[in-house]
């Protein structure tokens, strides 16, 4: 495949693909507290069973049930009871029974009374509907049909990435959802492991024998060789080429990481690995160590890896510096986006937001 130009404390969280400033976390008296910049502020008075915070909206469950959503410290009702909460750094889809409901900047939407299998991206949400076997997605507050398809159509979580997914039909035309159209990838009836990442499609081409990828609207030949396997994250792809050395493909530019590389995890912009003991973390085309200490039971997102330091407190490496965010001992934390809550006691929290510990 030639490169060619397309035209065309309980303590829950989840995270901000550019920026999060959001964050929650729950008292000893089951107080549901939200964290924007700094400020804190009560939003719910008894015990929520799911809590969910993404770019601009905080969901929980309260104790009734209830999906709630506060969006700009707006509170809406999104659905009553549900079966399944899909929450993305954009979007969040409520599927209650085959009824599927989406909340996109402040709107709600209901999709389908009729959802038969469901899979969501930061931008999309794709299903397939009950009657008449549809293939439908919902992309820019619009629901668009894809194709009718006999029997069920499997919604693979590999091939849905944040703004993509892929389309395989009866022929074996495989193509790619990006942007608003569709691009063909290969034409085959063998099967194809298709990798998806943020506007990235990685697979093994059995036509060329290349390892090819869809990249932002290009299409390229990453390797002359199948890769023996492969992930993509925002906007890059990791993979083990033929000779076992590992690599990052980025923007047409590709590095490598090493050999005999342990716990690979290819997570949102950054790939973690051990490398002979010592933890290595590439972001954004540079690689960089972890030093004085082996890094266990680590949390990472959004450019930002957070790990318990020798003291028994928190220390994150942050886009490129490695930091101690402190060294009290803490008893619970979590990371998402760019915020870390760390429970110091039964009823003292700390958020560590913008550089800065904000303290209730």
């Amino acid at each position: 495949m030639n490169k060619v130009f397309l035209l065309s404390l309980f303590i829950l969280f989840s995270g901000f693909s550019i920026a999060q400033d959001l964050s929650a976390f729950t008292d000893q008296n089951n107080r549901l507290y939200k964290f924007d910049k700094g400020v804190v502020t009560q939003i719910y008075y008894q015990p929520t069973r799911e809590l969910h915070i993404e770019n601009q909206y905080i969901c929980f469950v309260d104790s009734k049930g209830d999906v709630y959503v506060d969006f700009y410290g707006q509170k809406t009702r999104v659905a009553q009871t549900y079966n399944k909460i899909y929450d993305t750094d954009n979007l969040l889809v409520v599927q209650t029974a085959t009824v599927l409901r989406a909340f996109d900047q402040g709107v709600k939407h209901v999709l389908t009374s009729t959802a038969r299998s469901v899979a969501v991206g930061d931008s999309l949400v794709v299903w397939q509907d009950n009657i008449g076997g549809y293939l439908k997605y919902y992309y820019q507050d619009e629901v668009k049909e894809v194709a009718m398809v006999v029997g069920n159509y499997p919604l693979m979580p590999n091939e849905v990435g944040s703004n993509v997914f892929v389309y395989r039909d009866n022929a074996g035309n495989n193509s790619v959802f990006w942007h608003g159209r569709f691009t063909n990838l290969v034409s085959t009836n063998r099967p194809v492991n298709f990798q998806t990442g943020q506007d990235v499609v990685a697979f093994n081409d059995p036509q060329s024998g290349t390892f090819a990828a869809f990249d932002n609207g290009y299409m390229v030949d990453v390797e002359p060789q199948h890769a023996l396997r492969y992930s993509c994250g925002d906007n890059f792809i990791y993979y083990m080429d033929a000779s076992e050395t590992h690599k990052v493909f980025r923007e047409e530019e590709t590095m490598e990481l090493g050999f005999d590389l342990q716990n690979v995890n290819v997570t949102d912009s950054m790939v973690i690995f051990q490398d002979v003991g010592i933890t290595k973390i590439w972001y954004q085309m540079e690689l960089y160590q972890i030093f004085n200490t082996t890094v266990k039971n680590y949390q990472a997102d959004n450019g930002i890896v957070a790990y318990n330091n020798q003291w028994g407190g928190v220390s994150a490496f942050v886009r490129g510096k490695e930091i101690d965010i402190t060294r009290s001992k803490v008893q619970t934390w979590e990371l998402h986006g760019n915020t870390i809550v760390m429970r110091m006691g039964p009823s003292s929290f700390w958020v560590w937001w913008n550089g800065k510990i904000y303290e209730f």
